[in-house]
């Protein structure tokens, strides 16, 4: 595979240099170059092909939230920031992932890894084909070429990315390309799954915890977006003990 081209886009001199500095410590990313603000970052969108972007989002002039919602045709996006309450608009944005400052390059190194099988899923020209048995709660994804069979039963969230989805399962992960529209809809005679938020489609088996607006499947937060709250706790709250 190519080396992922990223671009870094940030008005801190330090967030910058630690981000490059990561960056060229990780083979399979390539550094494009630097913006301190949106406007400079569109001017470099506009001249080569980026596949990723590490966004600040407080920025003067314009948000990298705002930035990013009047690109046509955005590449994918990481969001540093030193504020986590924006973490849920991110999803609505179909961030790959949401990184709060001090970013620790362990941190950094699983949101990449995160990017890198999108983008190769997105190069493999994945895409899905779906059999269900009702009976056997089977699902079958076509993916690089293959069919990869889910059993639904460890089946722990689906990640929406654009146009491709991420399958968590207790083993591992299935990256296909197609919507969360279409997932939704296969899923949708399962009452074990709910949808969260616009990116995740969770199954309440793996939840261990709710806390507020957020939810825990194993080492993975998940937050409740505004749109989705009320059906979601109206479910959870079936399961309460009194």
């Amino acid at each position: 595979m190519q080396n992922i081209k990223a671009l870094i886009v940030d008005d801190e001199p330090l967030a910058q240099d630690i981000l490059e500095t990561y960056i060229l410590k990780t083979p399979e990313l390539e550094l494009l170059g630097k913006c301190k603000n949106a406007l400079e970052a569109f001017g470099m969108l506009n001249k080569q092909q980026v596949d990723l972007v590490l966004l600040d989002i407080n920025m003067p002039e314009i948000s990298g939230i705002d930035f990013l919602k009047t690109l046509k045709n955005p590449p994918h996006v990481i969001f540093t920031t030193a504020y986590s309450e924006f973490a849920v608009e991110s999803y609505e944005l179909n961030a790959i992932d949401y990184l709060v400052k001090p970013i620790a390059f362990e941190r950094f190194l699983k949101a990449i890894n995160k990017a890198r099988d999108i983008i190769q899923g997105q190069t493999s020209n994945t895409n899905i084909s779906v059999s269900t048995n009702a009976g056997n709660n089977i699902l079958f994804v076509k993916s690089e070429g293959k069919l990869i069979k889910i059993d639904l039963s460890k089946l722990c969230f689906v990640e929406g990315l654009k146009n491709y989805l991420c399958l968590w399962t207790d083993s591992g992960k299935v990256i296909v390309h197609s919507t969360m529209k279409n997932i939704e809809d296969t899923l949708a005679g399962m009452s074990n799954f709910i949808r969260v938020n616009k990116s995740y489609i969770i199954n309440i088996a793996y939840v261990s915890e709710v806390d507020g607006n957020a939810i825990r499947i194993k080492d993975q937060l998940i937050t409740i977006g505004n749109t989705y709250r009320d059906e979601v706790h109206k479910i959870f709250d079936n399961y309460k003990l009194l």
